[in-house]
């Protein structure tokens, strides 16, 4: 049965694990404390956090939230939920992993309940608390698919509004294909030193040593395959994009920039032009033996040689 484990984090002389559903492997638990610590003045966002536990074959997706009613300034509490990698590939218990975390409602008295794993098969998904109701803010998605996906994007980008952060975070991850998605580490926080590189992709209210809004501009309106990306990561239902990431993708390795050269590949698909798709796929498969399957799909045998469409005697 496919289930998330569950461990709650708080203050206690220190911030550590109050209550969990198994025992952690050493290893894991220095993971988890780090990835749910963090500096949060009053009236700030729920934190969330995505981190690939590779070594586990597992994935550890957690919300904090600022514990101003406890004595200790600057206490947070913290729900963790620990999935198996192929978990993340069922879109239902996805949906229920997402709706799942928590704040405690009555402080350590709370902790019984976070002692039980959570069963991910026969629930009904619950709307996220921790994420405002406000629609996702395209503009920002485009900024963080570009940061994540583009090789001239940067892994951290600084925004204002860390709510919207989330849910925009939320979106890319949820479009991933399940491979891409389990090694997918991102996070929002407050405040972060430059260069992160356990993170694919950070959203911070301010970064270390800088002031304001990120500098990087995000080609947003003169690139298809961004808009592509922004449109299907926005969308409920599965998208033609989707369908292709999806078939393409396992086929790639686990990094999040060979999602971008699929998605730049596709807008030469949908406008049937064999020369601009050849020419994408030189530059971003340029060897023989890679995107083999891809290279036999759209130019071996097994099509309607739709690549020929624009040449001059068709």
């Amino acid at each position: 049965m496919r289930a998330a484990h569950q461990f709650l984090f708080g203050y206690e002389d220190g911030h550590r694990l109050l209550a969990g559903s198994r025992d952690l492997a050493p290893a894991t638990a220095v993971a988890l404390l780090a990835a749910t610590d963090a500096a949060m003045p009053d009236g700030s966002a729920p934190l969330v956090t995505g981190l690939a536990l590779a070594k586990s074959s597992e994935y550890a997706f957690c919300v904090t939230w600022s514990a101003t009613e406890l004595p200790r300034p600057g206490a947070v509490w913290a729900h963790a939920l620990v999935v198996a990698e192929a978990d993340l590939a069922e879109p239902r218990a996805l949906e229920t992993l997402v709706g799942l975390p928590r704040r405690p409602s009555r402080g350590v008295a709370d902790l019984g309940s976070y002692r039980a794993p959570i069963a991910l098969e026969g629930a009904v998904p619950a709307a996220p608390s921790y994420l405002p109701a406000r629609a996702t803010d395209r503009e920002l998605l485009a900024e963080l698919a570009f940061a994540a996906y583009d090789p001239r994007g940067e892994a951290t980008v600084a925004h204002e509004e860390l709510g919207s952060a989330a849910k925009a975070l939320l979106s890319l991850w949820r479009a991933q294909w399940p491979a891409l998605r389990a090694a997918f580490s991102f996070r929002t926080r407050e405040v972060v030193r430059p260069g992160t590189p356990e993170f694919d992709l950070t959203v911070t209210r301010k970064i270390r040593g800088q002031g304001g809004e990120s500098a990087a501009s995000t080609p947003a309106g003169t690139e298809p395959w961004l808009k592509s990306v922004v449109e299907d990561a926005a969308s409920v239902a599965t998208t033609p994009l989707r369908d292709f990431l999806w078939a393409f993708g396992p086929h790639e390795p686990r990094d999040p920039r060979r999602l971008g050269a699929l998605a730049r590949l596709w807008p030469s698909i949908v406008a049937r032009n064999g020369r601009a798709a050849r020419a994408q796929l030189e530059r971003d498969w340029p060897s023989p033996q890679s995107g083999v399957a891809l290279k036999q799909i759209l130019f071996g045998g097994k099509n309607d040689d739709w690549w020929l469409a624009d040449q001059p005697d068709r």
